[in-house]
């Protein structure tokens, strides 16, 4: 492992320039300031990445991923305003000189933000995919071959004719991931790619990238879930403060205490399994494999109990929102929900899971009225809200979207905060209260008089959580609430969950972040095209449940082991395995 201890990022280290002169993109001294910052975003980072490889770039919030990546494609300092020092090649090409049209043939970037790199000019997925392909004068039957190879490859063929804008954030998604594959160059780099994704389409893009590899192509993918980095690197790039922390193979780096990265979910669950005695390997494992081998089947077991949600644990109070029979289709006529009948109690804690399209963030809408039912109907604390105008349900439901882009405008963090109290008529000593508790449970006290937008995306999604827990509704829906979140973001949003669900309001949160799902909720409900096909609370999940959990949307980590290792649901190592406590 490389760790940068003796140069501390900043110039080349041993052995590295021999690499530079067999590398398809390499640095060297590489620096960016983004105008108006007065510390660099990117610090004399030099790299030398081989092709034919799969390199993940780890680190913290404002660490200098995204910069990296949006550099290594050309886009500095055009499209983000800037000042670079250093150098930077890209097979053969310099990003920095050359134009982004020069270097599309070379390298191609997926951002974070999926909705930032739709065109607005095509009606069609299929159009969007071959858009850059056009645009590069290629005949109209290679167009057609890559389009529909890449539309095969991220498994959504069936929506070539959709518009782009009558798809989820998930499918979007997987639509700029086939537009980057359909160009084919020799470099393709990934920020965030697996943010928005279900979990079957992200072990398939995982999947994807490894045979890209193995054919000669080099994969760059700026990623926060470790396990994932470990199941699909080859090797891990660490930044922090916009300096190069550490360079290694990814169970090296990942396993390395020092380096303060947050464990993996498979670091956390063998921890759990050697404090219960059920763990028979030399070392805490870093991989869904390791975790296999490492747990002993026949190994005596205390018992571990699962609390069951509290709505169950109270069944006389009454429901603070019910949907009965909803069903609703969008103008081009296809059905999104169907007979949905969901009830959900004061201070329940629910994961509302699906694969990408399968209706999730349309049911949310229609929870704070955004979308009304074309049939059956929504009760907000007993009264139908087709009888209520949206504006006055936020003192009852209240939402944080996918794209938090959509949810902040304001000049400061705190004024941000502030605004939905003011707008509901709070009185201003209450307003103070709120805003000054919102964020400190963000983590967000130091922040207060930032721009949010001079902020890393990670810490935009606390502001706008933040936001809505200062309306104090009775229920807050989150909508993908993890996605680009670093370890310690994670952390604090997990406080905001508790501390919300302790004031005895309830959690609904819409994530494919299987993990954090089934540690910080007591009930999952999966919709499967537009319908409720499960509904339980994870400690009553049955064989059958896990069967049908595992063929939509895959298993949490404990559950997924236990599945593997044969060992069946309710017995205690079962319980053991799959407690929240093993995740955390």
């Amino acid at each position: 492992m490389h760790r940068c201890g003796g140069c501390h990022g900043r110039g080349r280290c041993r052995g590295e320039v021999s690499a530079m002169n067999d590398a398809i993109v390499a640095t060297n001294g590489l620096s960016f300031r983004y105008t108006r910052r007065t510390t660099p975003a990117l610090d004399q980072i030099s790299i030398a990445i081989a092709a034919g490889s799969v390199t993940a770039i780890i680190g913290p919030a404002g660490a200098g991923k995204s910069t990296l990546c949006a550099l290594l494609a050309g886009f500095m300092p055009r499209f983000f305003r800037g000042v670079v020092d250093g150098t930077a090649t890209v097979d053969g090409m310099s990003p920095i000189e050359g134009s982004v049209h020069a270097m599309l043939p070379h390298v191609t970037v997926v951002l974070s933000q999926a909705s930032t790199q739709i065109s607005g000019v095509c009606d069609t997925v299929a159009g969007e995919v071959g858009f850059a392909l056009a645009n590069m004068g290629l005949p109209v039957d290679t167009i057609r071959t890559r389009v529909a190879e890449a539309l095969a490859t991220m498994e959504i063929g069936h929506l070539a004719e959709r518009s782009p804008f009558q798809l989820s954030g998930g499918q979007q998604q997987r639509m700029v991931i086939a537009a980057a594959l359909a160009l084919n160059p020799p470099v393709l780099i990934f920020d965030e790619p697996t943010a928005q994704l279900d979990p079957p389409t992200v072990a398939a893009l995982g999947d994807t990238l490894r045979r890209l590899a193995a054919a000669g192509k080099t994969i760059i993918v700026a990623e926060q879930h470790l396990d994932w980095v470990a199941a699909y690197a080859d090797r891990v790039i660490v930044l922090n403060a916009g300096r190069l922390h550490a360079d290694g193979p990814p169970q090296t780096i990942i396993a390395d205490p020092q380096l303060a990265l947050g464990r993996s979910y498979a670091q956390r669950l063998s921890s759990y399994a050697q404090l219960h005695g059920v763990w028979q390997g030399s070392t805490v494992a870093t991989t869904h494999a390791g975790l296999v081998r490492g747990i002993r089947t026949d190994a005596p077991v205390e018992p571990v109990s699962r609390p069951l949600p509290r709505a169950h644990a109270a069944p006389m109070q009454a429901p603070v929102l019910t949907c009965t029979s909803v069903q609703f289709a969008y103008p081009n006529g296809v059905p999104v929900l169907t007979d949905v009948d969901l009830t959900f109690g004061h201070g329940e804690r629910v994961a509302l899971l699906g694969r990408n399209g399968a209706g999730k963030s349309t049911l949310l809408r229609h929870f704070n009225g955004l979308l009304r039912p074309q049939s059956g109907s929504i009760a907000l604390n007993g009264v139908d809200i087709a009888k209520r105008a949206p504006g006055t349900l936020a003192r009852q439901m209240s939402i944080v979207f996918q794209d938090v882009r959509n949810q902040l405008f304001a000049a400061t963090v705190r004024t941000e905060i502030a605004y939905g109290p003011s707008l509901l008529g709070i009185p201003s000593i209450d307003q103070e209260r709120r805003v000054t508790h919102a964020l400190a449970v963000c983590g967000l006290t130091n922040d207060a008089d930032t721009h949010p937008y001079d902020l890393p995306v990670a810490r935009r999604r606390l502001v706008a959580t933040a936001a809505i827990m200062a309306l104090e509704s009775d229920i807050i829906a989150l909508d993908e609430p993890t996605a680009g979140l670093d370890n310690d973001s994670i952390e604090t949003l997990s406080s905001a969950i508790a501390t919300c669900t302790q004031a005895g309001r309830t959690v609904i949160l819409v994530t494919h972040d299987l993990n954090f799902c089934a540690t910080h909720t007591d009930r999952v409900v999966l919709l499967a095209g537009g319908r409720i096909v499960l509904d339980a609370p994870w400690a009553s999940l049955n064989e059958d449940h896990i069967a049908l959990l595992d063929r939509e949307v895959g298993l949490p980590l404990g559950f997924d082991v236990a599945r593997t290792c044969g060992i069946a649901a309710g017995n205690a190592l079962h319980r053991c395995l799959t407690a929240p406590a093993g995740l955390r």
